[in-house]
This record gives C-alpha cells, structure tokens and sequence, in this order.
C-alpha cells in the first residue's frame, strides 16, 4: 500500500499548488541549457508529488528540445546491482563488477584494485555522457534516488564534477523517511555547491480547496477543507484517495458532510493495510499487532510482544512507516482507523491474549501504573491478582497525569471485577474521590453503597467526612450535613470519654466537615452552630484534621461577626503548615476569611496555594471557586483590571462543566467587575447566568449576587429596584444569623438610597442597627463604611466631619475603591458647603483613584464635578507603575534595590510566597520579564516606611 504506488509519469493531477517548485527547476533547466551544468535534488515524504512535478518537468524539457534520461529506483530484499542505473542513464554496456577476492579493510592492493576498477567505470560512462552532451542539452533523471546503487551515483556526481561548463541538468528525487542504499551517497552530493535542494511541503488551504471544488463539484465550507488538508496531512495522493471516497459516498463539501468526512477518511486511511500486511513477511505482521496494542514503538516492550529482535523490529517498523501504518509525523502511533484495522482480523481469544501478555510486559519491566491499566481496563477477566493492584495504582497517579476521568475507567474496571466485601467498599471509596470532580451525582451514589457495608462509626466515619466534602454546594449538602450530625452522635458514643489519639483525629475530622459543609448552607448553618456550641474549642493545628476545622472555624466566626483579628488569627493557624498535599477547601475557605478581615497579602497568597493544588489534583470546581473568590478579593482592593482577568478565567471553567458548584460566583465576579467597567448590560447578562435554581440555599454566593444585582439596578436608575434587592440581602443575612458587615456591605448603599428618598429616619434606623456590627468587626474597611453611612445621614457640620473621617480611615485601608467613593462623596458635600477648593481636592484624589482602578464610571461622575467646582482636568500620570497596590509597589522598590526575597518577607512580616506572589503581578503590570527590567521611576517612591531590610554583603 506504499504511497507512490499508482502513480505514474505525467501524472499532473497532482501538481496544484506546485507551480513555485516547477518555476524553479524550469530557471534550474535555463542555467543547464546556458552551459552551467546543474544538480537539485527534490526531496519529500511519500505521496508528496516527486514524481509528478518530475514528470510534469519532463514533458517540458523535452518540448523544448531538451533531451531527457531517466531512471526509477526500486526497493529490493537484496542489494541493488551495481552501476544498473549508470547504464540505463546513459546507454551503456553492463560494466564487470569490482573483484570481491579479499576484505577491503586488510592490505592496500584489494582496495587499489577496487578502485582502479571504479575509476575506469566512471571514465566510460562519462565518455557515454560526453557523446550524448555533443549532440545537445542533457538531463538526467533519477527518481526514487534513495533505491539506485551507490555506484551509479558515484558516476553520476563524477560525471557533474566533470561537467561544469556542459549544458547538463541532473534531477534527483528522494523520499525522506525512508533510508535506502543511495541515502549516504544524496547527502554527500547535495554538501556540494553545484547541487540545490528542493523541499516539497504538504499542500496548502488554498490549494487543498481547488482541489475539494474540482473533485466533489462545487464551493467547499472552510471547515470542510480544513479537516481535507488535516486528514490528509496536505499529502496529494492521501488527499486524492480521500476525495475519491466522498465522491463515491455521494458528500457535499459543506457542513453537512463534515461527519461524513471523519467517517470516510477513515475508512480510507485503514481500507488498505489488511491487503499490505497479508503480503508482508510474518514478523512485519507480529509487529503491527504488537504496535496497535501497546500503541507506540517503545523498542523493547514491542519486541517482547511480538516475539520478534530488535534488529528484526527496526526493519518491520521501517516499512510499516513507508506504508502509512504506521501515522506520518509520529513516533510511531497507529490512527484508531488503522490499529483497528490490524486488529479486527485477530479471534477474541487471541487479542484477549495479546492483550493480557501486553500487561504482563508492560508490568515487568516497571513500567508506569497508568500504562499496565491502560491494557487491563479492555479485558473481560482480571485473572490475576496484580492486577486489582495495578488499576487503583493507576487510578491514584491519573489525577496529576490526566484527569480524573482516567481513574474513573480504571476503577469502573476494577470494580467490575471479583471483589471480597473489603476490596469492593475500598474500590467504591476510591471510585467516589475520583468521580467527585467530573460526576458528583455518581461519587455520593457509590459512597452510599460503601456507607451500607460498614458496621460501626468508626468505619463510617471517614467515609460520611467523603460525602460531606463531595456534597459541599449541591443539593445533596443538607442530606450530608444530617449524616454527617449522626455519624458524630454515634461515633462519640462509640468511642467513650477516653478516645486514644487516633480516635480524637477522627472525631476532629467528622467535626470539621460537618462545619465546613454547613457553613454555606443558610437553612443548615444555625441549627449546625447550636449543635456544636457557639464557640467550639479551637485546636493548636498540629494535624491535618485540626487545621481543616480550624478554617470551618474562622469561617463561623467571620459570619457571626466577631472580632476580625479573632477570625483572622483561627485562619492564619489554618493555614501555617504547607501539606504535603496542595491545599484544598480549607485552602480556599481560610483565604477569604483573611480577604473580609482586611489581611489582603495573606488572602491572596492562600489563594495562589489553592489554585496551584485544585490545577495540581485536577479539582476543577475548586479552582473555579478559587478563581472566582480571587477576583472579589482584586476588585475589593481596586484592582480591577486583574480581578476581570481572574472573572473570566473562572467563567471558562464554569462553561466547561455542567452545574459546577462554584459556577454562581464566577458569573457574579464577572458581573461585579463589569460594572465597575461601566458595561452594565453585559453585568445584568453575567447576573443572569449565575441565578440558578436554590442559589438562594448559599450565604457567600446568594448575598453577593443581591448586593452587585442592587448595584446593576442603580446603575440603571431603577432604584426602588435597588433598594429592595439590598434590603431583601439584609434581611436573608438576618435570617441566617450572619452579622459581618463587609460580607456583602448592602446596608451603605441602602443607607444612600432612603437618604436620596427623603426616608431619613429608616436611614439612621439602619445605620444604628449596623453600628455594632461594624464596631465588633473593627476592620479599617468596616470603620470607613461605617463613618460613610454615618456621615450620609448626618446633617450640617457633623455630616462633613464623618465623611472627612470616612476618608481618611479609607485611605489606611486595602479598599481603594472605597476610599475613591468616599472622596467623591466629600468633595460633593464640600462643594455644597462653598467650598470649591477643598470640593477639587477631594474630586482629584477621587478621579485619581478611580482611574488607576480601573473605575470609569466614577471617575467621569468625579471629573463632571470638578469642572463645575472650577478645576481643571487633571493630567494623571501614565506610568504603569501607578496601578501597582501599595504591596505590590512597596515589594517592587525593595527587588529594584537588589533586597533578595527572603530579606523582603522579613522586613514586610510576610511569606517568601507572598513576596514571589506580588512580583509575578508587578511583572504582568509593568511588562517586564524579571527585576533586571524593573523600571527606573519606581526609585522615586522610595523605600517603605518601618523596617529597613538589610542590603546583601553587610
């Protein structure tokens, strides 16, 4: 089934896109005929149209009067004869082969005779060549050059060399990936410069589409042709073979047949190999099937399937790669079309056989788990008992290889196998961690079945602390919040009033996902914080177990509202040992803790350790969750332009899975960002999508999707709108017994709207009622909104002193959008007090702020204003450096100094992670590739106030 097989001289079908190529030979051909004798050797894989552009050259040459000669080269078993093509070329007698009497490698006479004969050979033959140039402008044709004898190739370049003022033209035609006897020999005379090289190159878009029109009749769809040019890998004679097929099948080249087209190009590729292989010998068979079951040619496993050497092996491989078995531009990969193909021929119980010897091989020589499994998950029986081990060994390396997708299959298999009532609840448990991502209606269903074979709490209960974490944010979550809640009762009965150690981690582990997975839910958090005492003890952290209930922890205390530092400090004890595992949920839940307590540089560096384990683990919810959580953080302290980066990245993986738990809030960080960006329309969209059935079950995403769906109705002038979604969030937090200020801070805009109603009182009600709450919580964010929506029902004098308060405790703040709103809000009032010059101040600081947050809206209401209070425009200025946060800034002057990282973390109090964190945004910002790029102005800042770091050397 060799490509070039059918294709004859003079076959132009196949020279589309070839009128470059032929150009340039023909400019070669001029040069000859002038008396510049020329060689160019015309090189490219099977099927490529090296004989037809020869052929099609040919019959140009020759209408214009040039004489040609030609040769084709054949692939033999044995070695070619030597000088045949020589004399075919030139019409010569047979010359005597070179005596073979002794080794060429011992004594020189052997040798000296050998080439005295040679050299006499050549000489002859250029006579011939020279006779044959008397009468006018030669070429010489050798196609398949790779097959022709070394000799004649010698007496080809002799006569070149000899050549040079002749009117003489040599044509050489090679295919590359093949060897060949006449290999050594191309390479030499095309180091030479009197030899060119041609390179053919599949076929164009353009090309292949000419081509489609001609052959299926009529405009061909884009896509159509693209898929052609794929299948066929731009190669003329696969691309022909394929249209001949859709021609036969009656398809249209127009969408409609693109899924004909798949069909039929497969079923070209493979209609040929059964023929081939039936001709070849029996070991070139032994090794396809080998190669279509393990599925590249690994040498030695190859070799120990098929039963054939390795000597033997490469020379099968060879031809099997100069049929197309074997796929072109690959190590040696079969297509399914064709490893199908080599297959179907074989009875069940011989590929059964095959199969299971591949797994042996493949096992005893150490190879991977995940490629042992690969051959045991298409077996009907597992009759050996390694091979349950190898499928959960497999099973567990696939998440960092893959996806969870392949250790769901191999699972599944082992599954299915014969099991005892321990391996088969083990199997089920691990089926269920590795379906959690991409089915979590199948994990809670087979940790239900592993849940009924256990006999005691104590088996139970790392299994309820599984479908806990599986359920956390479906609807299964107030089913396993129950669970979880008896599972607890029993345990603690079974285990008494001295638990051992072990036991004590066991109950601190059902503990915290009972918290953890009720800590979202607003019908199950109340009733879960009752049960487990309003304040349970909080653990040192020394285990896994502790820390995970140490961050459900901080999030209860961040909901109730206490103190920020307390909820911070539980958070930051979560969070002070790297596990060996990349974090997971506690990760996530612990940094947005720290984000609402204003603990910006630690929330953000948590985040980036549980996006690096979600993407590690193959957790895609959890990244999504992580994302999504990172561009609230972003968006709260001004940084827009990333926090839109991070919205969209969570969307992506959003779309990507059906009803991913965290999908609600990535459209709710896109909406958020969005209408800060001013596009309120697309916000609404965004808020659109994340309204989903029970989202008003979730206390982080439901309030957040009220709060922004206020904002985006204000943003439209419906404020009554507005005001009832604001007021409806409050009262949902109430319900929940949720009294953080900042969680979703809906009480200062509503503060604002009744305000601008003339419902003053209702505003001074509102404002005394959140009061404590933000007293309690005591952020410097929660203090400023606090004096903002103080000052805003405020009346005369004491109203300018609250804003002008409000301001100034912003701007010690991370809220830098806060603080920008708050500086208009003053210069508002201070331009209705008369005073324009302290108005312009505070409009400045305001448009400033706002502009280098990426903040529009805000800024042209600010810049309006100004106008009116009698400023002028200011000129920011447009340095990059000005949208770096004061963090990010402070860190960025410090590594310009040449301070090293670890010296940088200690003189901030901070992680050597958090100092690498903030570079890597300082360099997307700025656009610079390391700190040698840093640029020169950020010198003007200075260093930091506080602690100076030591420079190196002192």
């Amino acid at each position: 089934m060799a490509v070039s097989s059918g294709i004859g001289h003079g076959a132009t079908r196949l020279l589309v896109g070839r009128s470059t190529e032929l150009n340039d030979l023909e400019r070669h051909a001029a040069k000859a005929r002038g008396g510049a004798a020329r060689a160019v050797l015309v090189r490219g894989p099977a099927g490529i149209g090296r004989t037809s552009l020869l052929s099609s050259l040919t019959e140009r040459l020759r209408s214009d009067g040039m004489a040609v000669r030609s040769f084709t080269g054949r692939e033999t078993a044995v070695r070619p004869e030597p000088y045949r093509a020589a004399h075919e070329l030139f019409g010569a007698a047979p010359t005597p082969a070179p005596a073979r009497t002794a080794p060429r490698t011992r004594g020189t006479a052997p040798a000296a005779a050998a080439a005295c004969l040679a050299y006499a050979a050549q000489r002859r033959l250029y006579g011939h060549a020279v006779a044959l140039l008397a009468t006018g402008p030669l070429a010489l044709v050798l196609d398949d050059a790779q097959w022709c004898d070394e000799a004649s190739l010698k007496c080809v370049d002799f006569v070149l060399r000899r050549s040079a003022d002749r009117p003489l033209l040599v044509l050489f035609a090679q295919r590359t990936e093949c060897g060949g006897p006449g290999a050594p020999m191309l390479g030499e005379i095309l180091a030479q410069d009197r030899c060119d090289l041609l390179e053919l190159g599949p076929l164009g878009e353009d090309e292949t589409a000419r081509l489609v029109t001609r052959a299926l009749a009529g405009p061909p769809d884009e896509r159509f042709v693209r898929r052609c040019a794929e299948l066929s890998g731009g190669n003329p004679h696969l691309l022909h073979r394929l249209l001949a097929g859709l021609r036969e099948a009656g398809v249209r080249p127009d969408t409609a047949g693109l899924h004909q087209l798949e069909v039929v190009g497969q079923r070209v590729v493979a209609a040929a190999v059964p023929a081939y292989l039936a001709g070849q010998p029996r070991h070139v068979r032994q090794v396809a099937r080998a190669l279509a079951i393990l599925g590249r040619d690994d040498a030695e496993p190859l070799s120990a399937l098929s039963g054939v050497s390795l000597k033997r092996l490469a020379s099968a491989l060879d031809a099997l790669r100069r049929n197309d078995v074997i796929a072109p531009g690959t190590t040696g990969a079969m297509c399914d079309a064709v490893r199908s193909a080599v297959l179907d021929g074989l009875a069940a119980p011989k590929l059964e056989w095959l199969r299971a010897r591949a797994a042996r091989v493949l096992n005893d020589a150490g190879r991977p788990a995940w490629e042992v499994a690969d051959q045991l998950v298409l077996l009907k029986e597992l009759t050996e008992p390694w091979m349950l081990a190898v499928l959960r060994d497999a099973a567990a390396e696939a998440p960092a290889r893959t996806t969870s997708q392949a250790s769901v299959r191999y699972l599944q298999r082992a599954l299915a196998a014969e099991l005892t009532e321990g391996q088969r609840k083990d199997v089920r448990i691990e089926l269920a961690r590795a379906s959690a991502q991409v089915a979590p209606a199948m994990a809670l269903w087979h940790l239900r079945q592993a849940l009924g074979d256990t006999t005691t709490a104590r088996d139970r209960a790392p299994i309820a602390v599984e479908y806990g974490m599986t359920a956390l944010g479906s609807r299964s979550a107030p089913e396993a919040i129950r669970m979880l809640g008896r599972t607890l009762d029993a345990l603690t009965a079974e285990l008494g009033d001295d638990p051992t150690p072990a036991d004590r981690e066991l109950l601190t582990s059902v503990t915290s996902a009972l918290l953890v997975t009720a800590v979202n839910e607003k019908g199950e958090m109340a009733a879960v914080r009752e049960r487990t005492g309003t304040r349970p003890t909080a653990p040192e952290g020394d285990s896994p177990a502790e820390r995970q209930l140490l961050s459900a922890l901080s999030g209860f205390a961040a909901l109730d509202g206490r103190p920020a530092h307390e909820a911070a400090a539980l958070a930051r004890r979560s969070l002070r040992v790297e596990e060996s595992v990349p974090g997971g949920w506690w990760v996530l839940g612990s940094s947005l803790v720290l984000a609402l307590a204003d603990e910006v540089d630690e929330a953000l560096a948590g985040l980036d350790r549980s996006l690096t384990g979600s993407r590690a683990r193959y957790e895609p919810w959890m990244h999504l969750g992580a994302l999504a959580g990172r561009s609230l953080v972003r968006h709260g302290v001004g940084d827009v332009a990333a926090a839109a980066a991070d919205a969209r990245a969570a969307v992506e993986f959003a779309e990507q899975g059906e009803r991913a738990p965290g999908a609600p809030l990535a459209y709710i960080a896109l909406g958020t960002v969005l209408l800060s960006q001013g596009r309120t329309e697309r916000a609404e969209a965004a808020f659109d999508r994340a309204a989903r059935p029970g989202l008003e079950r979730h206390i982080w995403e439901w309030h957040h999707y009220l709060y922004a769906k206020g904002r985006a109705r204000r943003e439209r002038g419906d404020l009554d709108g507005a005001l009832e979604a604001w007021l409806r969030c409050g009262r949902s937090l109430e319900e929940a017994g949720v009294t953080n200020p900042v969680l979703a801070p809906w009480w200062l805009p509503a503060t604002h709207t009744l305000v601008g109603q003339g419902r003053t009182r209702e505003a001074a009600d509102l404002v005394a009622r959140t009061e404590p709450w933000v007293r309690r919580w005591g952020t410097t964010r929660a203090q400023g909104l606090g004096l903002l929506a103080a000052g805003i029902v405020a009346e005369g004098r004491a109203r300018l002193d609250l804003l002008a308060e409000a301001v100034d405790v912003l701007a010690g703040s991370p809220a830098r959008l806060e603080h920008a709103k708050a500086a208009y809000q003053l210069g508002c009032e201070l331009l209705r007090h008369d005073d324009a010059r302290g108005a312009r101040r505070h409009l400045r600081k305001a448009i400033e702020l706002a502009t280098r947050c990426g903040y529009p809206m805000l800024s042209e209401r600010a810049r309006r204003l100004l106008v009116t209070a009698g400023g002028r425009m200011p000129q920011l200025a447009s340095s990059p450096v000005d949208s770096l946060t004061d963090s990010e800034r402070k860190i960025a002057v410090l590594a310009k100094g040449g301070v090293s990282n670890r010296e940088i973390a200690e003189a901030l109090f901070v992680t050597p992670r958090t100092v690498e964190m903030h570079l890597t945004n300082v360099y997307r910002k700025l656009d610079v590739r390391g700190r040698a790029d840093l640029p020169a102005q950020l010198a003007a800042y200075g260093p930091p106030p506080g602690r100076r770091p030591r420079r190196p050397g002192r």
